[in-house]
């Protein structure tokens, strides 16, 4: 049964629009804020997920924000693509702010989506007032991983709706205790087709990426950024025991940091009114200057 709270909180659903991006047609979302004076708050989801992962999520922070959610290409209701890279998808998060009116806002970028933010705060940081990663790695070292091979490429339709959400699945997988969390993003992940009911994501996203690209190491992309940055994670997070965390509070302020209790790495479909309360936190925490 859905809590009072997260009833209301889809109850304010967003407007919907799309831009193209290079090519390609991307779907955003916006819940607007009723103060004259309120800054952009930009949510990015990770990597098969979509943008209504924050439908729950988006509407605590319209007392202060205009917010606004993405589905970077290859998800949700945004076009697939013949390549993807991380400057690409980079481009989408910039193009998305820009068509939506956001003016400098705080990024909120989870697990993949949390690199890609990354990328775009590095490459773009003048477009960005902060950037907030969460439970994404922040490696020391630069990547060289080398694109997986192509799935079979067997296009999968469900018979409804109901077998469809049966058969979703938390990547990479977790336990979570809130059921009807995962039955509306269940939902939300399928489109129907003349054919059944179908997952939205192109399943090929890491096999069509170019990893080519000559980036820093993330941990020197953090230093360079002068705009604040900082992080929240789960305490039960396979990407963050207390080893990873020790070295994570020499690139990000301890200050900027928050743990979620009782999270793994889908944060705030675990905990997600926890996970509201540490991010109005950390970014009302933004406006005071950190050692």
């Amino acid at each position: 049964m859905q809590p009072d709270w997260f009833q209301r909180a889809l109850k304010q659903g967003p407007d919907h629009h799309y831009v193209d991006i290079d090519g390609a047609r991307i779907h955003y979302q916006c819940w607007a804020s009723t103060d004259p004076t309120a800054k952009g708050l930009l949510l990015v989801h990770g990597h098969a997920a979509h943008a209504h992962w924050w439908d729950f999520i988006a509407p605590a922070f319209t007392g202060h924000f205009n917010v606004v959610a993405l589905d970077m290409s290859g998800s949700g209701d945004s076009d697939h693509r013949d390549i993807y890279s991380a400057t690409g998808f980079a481009g989408e998060i910039i193009g998305v702010s820009n068509a939506a009116g956001l003016n400098s806002p705080i990024v909120v970028g989870h697990s993949f989506g949390g690199a890609m933010t990354r990328v775009a705060a590095w490459q773009h940081e003048e477009a960005f007032s902060g950037l907030v990663l969460v439970d994404s790695a922040i490696p020391g070292h630069k990547g060289s991983r080398r694109a997986p091979p192509m799935p079979k490429l067997r296009e999968r339709f469900y018979p409804s709706e109901k077998e469809g959400m049966r058969r979703f699945r938390l990547r990479p997988p977790q336990p979570c205790g809130n059921q009807y969390v995962l039955d509306h993003i269940a939902a939300t992940s399928l489109r129907v087709t003349d054919r059944g009911y179908q997952f939205k994501y192109d399943s090929a996203v890491f096999a069509k990426m170019r990893h080519a690209e000559d980036f820093p190491a993330a941990t020197e992309m953090i230093r360079d950024l002068a705009i604040p940055v900082g992080m929240i994670y789960g305490e039960n997070s396979r990407f963050f025991p207390p080893k990873v965390v020790t070295e994570l509070e020499k690139v990000i302020p301890p200050a900027r940091i928050r743990s979620v209790p009782d999270a793994h790495h889908h944060v705030f479909l675990d905990q997600p009114l926890d996970f509201v309360t540490k991010l109005k936190d950390l970014l009302e925490g933004f406006q005071t200057p950190t050692q």
